[in-house]
């Protein structure tokens, strides 16, 4: 009875590991994964350049609740990020973003319903644009995938579309909720010259992102690091130069 029991593991173990397998060669096969485990060519994930500058960029907002409390941070810190918006939160919160636009934010696009799949790719981009254009007079001219994940044929659309695929090189796992502590932790160990760190304004509760946004800025600024827009990285990067 012990033999069958521990083959019976076996082969479950075995068939988890085929599966696993499996999605990581559909995925890798004609899709691009996260800058954390492929640096995508064609995308834009971190800046070459030897000044101490980092990027804090945010998705999935605005929300109501977290975004808010993430400007007053900003702006007692006297620091501008970047902010991947969702279509459809602009259509509910117009207001928020006309002042992260009036705060000197800027504001980039993140699909408009979060499509993990993006079957309406272009038409998402395009809605989020206008949402954008409506409420502030400016366009996206950067696209953040919903969890960085898109094809080859995706990436291409996009680029003819207008836009520049930006995705990161730091992932604080905010989304995770790990914890206050382990977000600050997973952003200060991996951080570097020209990083563009990944953050969440909404999506769910962002309490734990909230909290650890001011310790990051002040800890960074010990270190000698100044904080840029996207654009403003972008503009650093001596490859493009």
């Amino acid at each position: 009875m012990l033999i069958y029991v521990l083959t019976r593991r076996k082969i479950i173990l075995g068939l988890s590991v085929m599966i696993i397998i499996g999605v990581i060669s559909y995925l890798t096969a004609d899709s691009l994964t996260a800058p954390s485990l492929v640096r995508a060519p064609g995308t834009y994930y971190m800046a070459h350049t030897q000044e101490k500058v980092v990027a804090l960029t945010f998705d999935d907002g605005p929300d109501p609740i977290d975004t808010p409390e993430v400007l007053d941070i900003l702006k007692e810190k006297g620091v501008r990020a970047t902010f991947f918006v969702l279509g459809q939160a602009v259509q509910e919160n117009p207001n928020l973003l006309k002042r992260l636009a009036k705060e000197g934010h800027e504001i980039e696009n993140h699909s408009f319903n979060h499509d993990y799949q993006q079957h309406q790719l272009l038409t998402e981009i395009n809605q989020t644009d206008q949402e954008v254009y409506a409420a502030t007079g400016t366009h996206t001219h950067f696209y953040r995938p919903p969890g960085g994940f898109l094809t080859k044929w995706q990436l291409e659309n996009i680029k003819k579309n207008g836009h520049i695929v930006a995705l990161w090189s730091v992932d604080s796992k905010d989304w995770r909720n790990p914890g206050v502590n382990q977000i600050v932790k997973n952003v200060l160990d991996n951080v570097f010259p020209g990083a563009i760190i990944l953050l969440h304004d909404g999506g769910f509760h962002r309490t734990q992102t909230v909290k650890s946004l001011a310790k990051i800025i002040d800890s960074l600024k010990k270190q000698g690091y100044r904080f840029v827009t996207l654009s403003e990285m972008k503009a650093l990067d001596t490859e493009l130069k």
